[in-house]
């Protein structure tokens, strides 16, 4: 049977003296644990890399052409925006 605390399993990060006194001194600072601190880093920026990543994945993807753009012309025309305003509503038929 497994002992995974509530928080998940741990891990071993080795960091740069001068990011560890940085951890360190916001640690001490806010009378937290080096763990909580490194943890809400984590949490805080992991989406921002992770939503990164996928732009780097998708200009991959369209420089060898397994994705193609769409003109912006031809998502007007389909939207029938046409260089007027459109109805919002008409958002809600794109499929």
């Amino acid at each position: 049977m497994s002992t995974v605390t509530p928080l998940g399993r741990p891990i071993s990060v080795r960091l740069p003296e001068d990011l560890r006194e940085r951890v360190e001194a916001l640690a001490k600072a806010t009378r937290r644990s080096l763990g909580d601190v490194v943890r809400e880093v984590l949490e805080r920026d992991l989406s921002e890399l992770e939503w990164e990543q996928r732009i780097v994945a998708r200009a991959a993807d369209l420089r060898s052409g397994r994705a193609q753009c769409v003109p912006l012309a031809e998502i007007e025309h389909e939207l029938e925006l046409n260089d007027a305003l459109a109805d919002a509503s008409i958002l809600d038929e794109i499929e």
